[in-house]
């Protein structure tokens, strides 16, 4: 990368696309578009040609593409990599209006359907066992897959510009619900800032502008998931100020829980 910072700035600058209303003047195709969940919902029906539109775009909030350097130690066997460093793109970025639109005309349903307190509406809920219950479980599993189509698509784009070939993904859904068994029983587990980490299952810990990121992978130790599971709830709650624990103290008591 040493004295490419101009060039690769160019690629991010021409290949990215960050805002509300931003797109790709060349749009492209994508398996997720010929899902059934397109013609057998109505919500999504109406909602296929924007989303098509806003493949491989990023919106706005803290949604970010950017370079970097893997130093991968010991790599997996499968992956066929020399250990040494490799050139990465980490991207950030969700479901943009087709997932917006999506949460907010279920949780209108769900308003009207479990009415609580004013002060707690937006607690509501959707029974799985109903209509809408169920059509909100396929619809946000659809919001999730076509997230990871936006993904795919900026890495497509990214790798086109420098001529390169993708050796390794690594992609995880946050901000997103799993049926998954907790003590024997079938339960939805939603994490907001935080993504699975169950035995073999790869993930990103990013860094920022002054710390690295960090590859990481779960070990299964049902103990120490479910405290990883609530990593992120547990800091901001249990510190006196979240505002004034640093970064790397902060990453200093998750590798401390993790042990």
């Amino acid at each position: 990368m040493k004295g490419k910072d101009h060039q690769l700035q160019a690629i991010l600058k021409d290949n990215t696309k960050f805002g509300m209303t931003e797109t790709h003047k060349t749009k492209v195709d994508h398996d997720v578009f010929y899902r059934n969940e397109f013609d057998d919902i109505p919500l999504l029906k109406r909602l296929k040609d924007k989303a098509y539109k806003q493949l491989g775009s990023s919106g706005g909030g803290n949604h970010f593409v950017e370079f970097g350097i893997v130093k991968l130690d010991n790599p997996l066997q499968e992956w066929k990599l020399e250990p040494k460093e490799y050139l990465a793109v980490l991207s950030h970025s969700g479901s943009r209006g087709l997932g917006a639109n999506i949460a907010k005309h279920y949780t209108y349903l769900a308003t009207k359907q479990c009415p609580l307190p004013k002060n707690v509406q937006h607690l509501a809920w959707l029974d799985l066992n109903t209509h809408d219950g169920q059509e909100y479980w396929l619809a946000m599993n659809l919001a999730g897959d076509y997230a990871k189509a936006c993904h795919d698509d900026i890495h497509r784009r990214i790798a086109k510009a420098l001529g390169k070939r993708v050796v390794v993904t690594i992609e995880n859904h946050h901000n997103f619900a799993w049926k998954e068994q907790v003590d024997g029983k079938e339960c939805i587990v939603h994490r907001k800032g935080a993504t699975p980490a169950q035995k073999g299952v790869l993930g990103i810990i990013p860094g920022s502008m002054t710390a690295p990121g960090f590859i990481v992978m779960g070990k299964g130790n049902e103990e120490k998931s479910k405290i990883l599971l609530h990593m992120e709830l547990d800091v901001c709650y249990q510190e006196p100020s979240v505002k004034r624990v640093s970064r790397k103290a902060r990453l200093k008591k998750f590798w401390q829980t993790m042990k």
